[in-house]
């Protein structure tokens, strides 16, 4: 009887303590996440009473030349300003002004950001949605005369200055020169010249030039722009609401190239990267780009020169301005006292001689900023590229900075490929682009 029931006594202990100490394990756990979790919101906490957050957005990312050296000098910003967070959102090619577009639309702007001039951030300045510099800059004497001053008026506007210039640009023609070698060509200095090489190329079996459908493909066309017409005209691409003369030519050769076999068989489903491998690989002789392309190509192989020209006067016309590298601090930020303060010192960074230097050495930038020492400069096309700036008559801003962002992407980009098969007319063409603008004006009020 006693032995039945201390075996009973037995088990009923045996069965317990393990139950009591899966409990005990089971309260220890629970305390120790609950202790984890406030210590980790306390952090999380004490982190963001100290730390500024930073949204910057640039055409500077992917496989853009720049992207690199960009995601660099952020990172020493954020080591020399440990209180502040640098998120890049950078965007390679056309995706970038979508998305910054669409990032203004909803509300979220970035607090930062890189933008060449033209109607976009025209139209941001004037829904007052970028924040005025005028008086930062010139209270800072020492940095305001770091710049060169013929850039101010390209980031002013009504008499207000808006954007900090670090980034000139220029536009022009690239040549794989030991392909021109292999056959005995020379560089065209006409349109005409463009033509009949052209023609030559597509014999051998080569692409003549690197072209597509793309915003960053109608490089060309204002290239062809700029070499008809004068610099008013450029700039001035209304008038008694038609489109000036130049624009119009500009399309007609455009046609006459396609015509004689110089641009790739599906250049109408190309993307931009496609489009500039085309040239990296050998596979086109030519391409017309801008002076941010330059780190991608090897000087033993490749050279550059101003564009092939086609005004009455003979003069060399050059599309010259600034570039992507100027940049902008959105009103929203601003308003935020630890967030200006932070966009300011971002600024002051990103256009100080210390930070030019590490652009021009790395990717071959063109400065605007004053730089005291002759920078290291690796590739001998970035030193070709101040030559061909000082060989030209006449300087001019890309065209496409003076067109209805709108009205160049969405109606005369895209409708090139229409004229140039022959599905629509230039008449027709140039209805729709004068339609869309006046249609878009309305739409904004303007």
């Amino acid at each position: 009887m006693n032995d039945s029931f201390n075996k009973r006594r037995l088990l009923s202990i045996s069965f317990l303590v393990p139950l009591v100490t899966t409990l005990v394990l089971i309260i220890v756990l629970i305390l120790n996440t609950q202790k984890t979790i406030e210590e980790s919101v306390t952090i999380e906490n004490e982190e963001l009473e100290v730390n500024t957050k930073i949204r910057f957005l640039s055409p500077w990312g992917g496989s853009d030349p720049y992207a690199e050296t960009l995601s660099f000098v952020l990172q020493k910003f954020q080591e020399e300003n440990p209180g502040v967070t640098i998120v890049n959102e950078s965007l390679f090619g056309d995706d970038f002004l979508i998305k910054l577009q669409t990032d203004f639309a909803s509300g979220n702007p970035p607090d930062v950001f890189g933008l060449f001039p033209g109607s976009v951030r025209d139209l941001l300045i004037k829904r007052k949605q970028i924040a005025e510099l005028t008086n930062i800059l010139k209270k800072d004497v020492k940095w305001y005369q770091s710049f060169y001053s013929n850039m101010w008026k390209y980031v002013t506007f009504n008499g207000k200055i808006y954007g900090v210039p670090l980034e000139t640009i220029v536009e022009c023609l690239f040549v794989n020169k030991d392909i021109f070698e292999k056959y005995n060509l020379k560089v065209p200095q006409t349109l005409d010249d463009l033509i009949s090489v052209s023609k030559i190329l597509k014999s051998k079996g080569i692409i003549p030039i690197a072209f597509n459908a793309q915003p960053e493909g109608t490089y060309i066309y204002q290239n062809i722009i700029v070499s008809i017409g004068t610099k008013y005209e450029v700039e001035n691409p209304i008038k008694n609401g038609e489109f000036s003369l130049p624009y119009i030519k500009a399309l007609d050769y455009l046609k006459v190239l396609y015509k004689a076999g110089a641009f790739p068989a599906n250049y109408y489903s190309l993307t931009s990267k496609q489009r500039n491998d085309l040239f990296l690989t050998k596979k086109a002789a030519m391409i017309v780009q801008g002076s941010w392309f330059i780190p991608k190509c090897d000087p033993k192989t490749v050279d550059i020169y101003i564009f092939p020209q086609a005004n009455e006067k003979g003069k060399k016309h050059l599309i010259y301005g600034l570039g992507a590298g100027t940049f902008y601090v959105s009103s929203q930020a601003w308003q935020d006292i630890e967030k200006r303060n932070s966009a300011i010192k971002l600024l002051k960074f990103l256009s100080s001689e210390k930070i030019a230097r590490i652009f021009v050495e790395r990717t071959g930038l063109i400065s605007n900023v004053k730089i005291k020492n002759p920078p290291n400069v690796k590739n001998s096309l970035r030193s070709k590229v101040e030559g061909l700036i000082k060989e030209a008559d006449v300087l001019v801003a890309p065209p496409d900075h003076f067109v209805d962002r709108m009205v160049w992407e969405e109606v005369i980009t895209k409708n090139i490929p229409y004229y140039l098969q022959g599905t629509i007319s230039s008449k027709l063409f140039w209805a729709r682009a004068v339609k869309a603008w006046k249609e878009n004006m309305e739409k904004l009020g303007e």
